[in-house]
């Protein structure tokens, strides 16, 4: 009998595929000019590119400044602002498709009026920014998107009206973690008070439970999927040597979900859809952040606009940030409990095998690596084992995505022996849990086993049916884990991150990233 030959692509999607990426590697002609030179409101403007998803902007006032912005959020970031608007309007199913059917009917109902008030409410100033903004836009898109900035279409097939930027800022006060730190402080309270001590955060002490938290969840999750709303707390920040490394959380797309802009000495992170600073870098000695909109940043006065979508009591921190000193330092991904592991008396034949592996393994969270899969999913088991029953899946699942593992786990042992019980027992269930769920989704043969199949990042392009998965090395102390999805507790991404070294030198990281990959 002949052997079947692997085709060499998956189909017509593989085709597809491999011509998109064709298109991102074509001369810049295809995408935005590096040099622009315009008229804006008051004065003229100037743009230059000056490295990916980063431009410097000369601009003589606050209104130029967001017209100069609109204008390049129009031609780079043209994907973006489709769908955050088409999602907060309640349309995003028709660039998505059904798993955006929850959100749309949430949206509808909830925030036209959210947004409307929020309009209202907003002074001459900012209403004037926000127009200039539009402005910019429409007379991006006057000049024509460039062809791989494009979408099949645009739902609601109208000009950008100031509005629209607080239907995109809807976006950023969805990833208010508030709501989702109400319903954590309600499950701790069923916790002995070693383990809710571990995991409490006194920060969110005034967060109160929103009405509609398992609808707003549902949106969250959906608008997170495709760059619509950042994670839950816009950034995660840790230390690397010098400086500092900032990841602004959102989803792995194209194009790049944020961008940066060049201005006098400083560097700003944009969210495309509104004009302004995310954060700040300025170029000064020690490396100066400034993690929250800057005076004059329009996002300084859509406070209102989060607290009124989330409910909140007392005063919004949306920008909520710890010290530098608590920021934990960037290390390189590590196994303590190793030992551990192996230190469990195998049983049956199946642990005694990979028990073998084990012993062999030479501790590397390898993508090919099956001895990795079996201690990441066995650790994963602690938590799971101990702390589901206490707080419940749906909130383990918050707990996972606002608290670092290493805490969890911690606090599962703490509570599995507040209840009477023996550490090596909760350990010893976890190893019998784990290889049952490996084994369901991944066959009985240990040997083929590989941890980047859980551990895959997902690379899609916005508005397209084209999607790919890259398996990965790591573990989930690395600074860019995803929401935790209940099917796939394991996937992660490719989180874009900025390195301020020493003196504010700003360095662009996408990490980790596929070598054929190009962010635009």
């Amino acid at each position: 009998m002949t052997a079947r030959k692997k085709p060499l692509l998956p189909g017509v999607a593989g085709l597809v595929l491999i011509l998109i990426l064709g298109i991102l590697h074509l001369p810049s002609a295809v995408g935005p000019p590096a040099f622009l030179s315009l008229h804006g409101p008051e004065g003229k403007i100037t743009l230059y590119a000056v490295g990916p998803a980063q431009w410097r902007v000369e601009a003589g006032s606050p209104q130029d400044q967001a017209f100069a912005e609109g204008v390049l959020d129009g031609l780079d970031a043209a994907p973006l602002l489709i769908l955050r608007r088409a999602a907060a309007y309640g349309q995003l199913e028709a660039l998505v498709g059904p798993q955006a059917k929850e959100a749309d009917a949430w949206a509808r109902e909830r925030l036209a009026p959210v947004i409307a008030r929020a309009w209202e409410a907003l002074d001459a100033e900012t209403r004037s920014r926000l127009e200039a903004y539009a402005a910019g836009v429409n007379t991006a898109w006057r000049m024509g998107i460039p062809m791989i900035r494009r979408l099949p279409s645009d739902p609601l097939a109208r000009p950008w009206d100031p509005r629209d930027s607080l239907a995109v800022a809807v976006g950023l006060a969805l990833a208010h973690p508030g709501w989702m730190e109400a319903e954590i402080a309600a499950a701790l309270r069923r916790l002995p008070p070693a383990p809710r001590a571990a995991l409490e955060d006194p920060r969110w002490s005034s967060a109160t439970p929103a009405p509609d938290v398992a609808r707003r969840e549902a949106a969250w999750r959906a608008w997170a999927a495709v760059g619509v709303a950042p994670e839950l707390g816009l950034f995660r920040t840790c230390q690397e040597d010098t400086g500092i490394r900032l990841h602004a959380m959102a989803a792995p797309v194209f194009p790049l979900p944020w961008r940066l802009i060049w201005v006098d000495d400083g560097v700003r992170l944009r969210w495309p859809g509104i004009p302004g600073a995310l954060a700040r870098i300025r170029q000064a000695e020690g490396a100066q952040l400034e993690p929250k909109p800057g005076p004059g940043d329009v996002l300084d006065a859509l406070g209102e606009l989060s607290v009124r979508v989330v409910r909140e009591s007392g005063e919004s921190p949306l920008w909520a940030w710890r010290g530098k000193d608590a920021w934990p330092r960037c290390a390189p991904p590590a196994t303590p409990d190793r030992e551990a592991l192996l230190a469990l008396t195998p049983e049956g034949w199946l642990q005694r095998r990979v028990h073998g592996m084990l012993a062999r393994w030479d501790g590397q969270l390898d993508a090919k690596s099956p001895s990795a899969l079996v201690y990441e999913v066995w650790r994963w088991e602690l938590i799971r084992t101990a702390l589901g029953p206490a707080v419940g899946e749906e909130n383990l699942r918050r707990l996972l995505a606002r608290r670092p593992a290493e805490r969890l786990r911690a606090a599962a042992q703490a509570l599995w022996e507040a209840q009477g019980n023996e550490v090596r027992e909760l350990k010893a269930m976890a190893y019998r849990r784990a290889l049952a769920e490996i084994g369901r989704r991944y066959g009985d043969l240990h040997t083929i086993w590989e941890w980047g199949k859980a551990h895959a990042a997902p690379v899609r392009i916005l508005g397209w049916p084209i999607r790919a998965e890259i398996p990965l090395g790591g573990d989930e102390s690395a600074p860019w884990p995803t929401p935790v999805d209940p099917v796939r507790p394991f996937a992660t991404a490719f989180w874009p991150a900025l390195t301020v070294q020493r003196e504010s030198q700003v360095i662009l990281k996408i990490a980790p990233t596929p070598v054929w990959w190009r962010w635009p």
